[in-house]
């Protein structure tokens, strides 16, 4: 009975539902950014809804079992290949339209030139994540999955891996906090293709009922231009304290 008691409270601790009885909005990013630019996005979703959120720090592949699972809420930062829908409802339209980036040691920026000399690197990636769809749809590629950005930067680093793919922005910042900024640059070649992403519900979610208000609310935003005006100044903000 003991121990059943201390796994309720901790479960009530990981995921709370309510706040004296107010619902609270659970969602999460990864450790790394706890501040970071989508952590922005949710609070500012949080501030429109007029409601509590709290923010759990996870890994990208266990966030989405969390959600699929409705153990959260809402997340921001998934793209779609389809129109299908299962357990994730994307919020149309997509908040933010993004191309990725590949990066490469300066020494060996020679050896990434078009898509095809992808085939013969090894490639670091986020674990379980979706990239342009020529990429997600070859199947000759050495993908090295890992959780983390600094994992990937740490690999590259140590030629664990030959290159690897992210958002140019907060790879770019990551590298010069690191210091590693003249010894990691953007390679030559970059896919030319423009990925679009969501604000997302669970469909098994608690707060499934206020999907409505999670639309309107966003859409708001959307149309406010407030994602983009987030996205300007944290980057600036960045670029400021670097």
């Amino acid at each position: 009975m003991r121990l059943y008691v201390l796994v309720f409270t901790l479960l009530l601790t990981f995921f709370p539902v309510a706040v004296w009885g107010q619902e609270i909005i659970r969602s999460s990013v990864s450790e790394e950014f706890l501040d970071g630019l989508q952590a922005k996005y949710l609070r500012n979703i949080a501030k429109r809804m007029n409601m509590p959120i709290e923010i759990i720090p996870m890994p990208f592949a266990r966030r989405i079992k969390e959600f699929r699972q409705g153990n959260l809420d809402i997340l921001v930062g998934l793209n779609r290949e389809d129109d299908r829908q299962d357990e994730v409802l994307y919020i149309t339209p997509s908040y933010e339209a993004l191309r990725h980036t590949f990066f490469i040691k300066k020494e060996n920026k020679h050896k990434l030139q078009s898509f095809n000399d992808l085939k013969k690197l090894s490639i670091g990636v986020t674990r379980h994540a979706k990239y342009f769809k020529k990429f997600n749809q070859e199947s000759n590629l050495i993908m090295v999955p890992v959780s983390r950005l600094r994992q990937k930067i740490e690999l590259l680093i140590k030629d664990r891996i030959n290159t690897f793919v992210h958002f140019e922005e907060s790879a770019m910042s990551r590298i010069s906090v690191m210091e590693l900024q003249n010894e990691i640059v953007i390679a030559d070649y970059q896919p030319i293709e423009v990925d679009y992403y969501y604000v997302t519900i669970s469909r098994n979610s608690t707060l499934i009922h206020k999907k409505p208000q999670f639309e309107a609310a966003v859409r708001a935003a959307i149309a406010n231009q407030e994602f983009a005006t987030i996205r300007r100044e944290h980057y600036a903000a960045l670029a400021d304290s670097l």
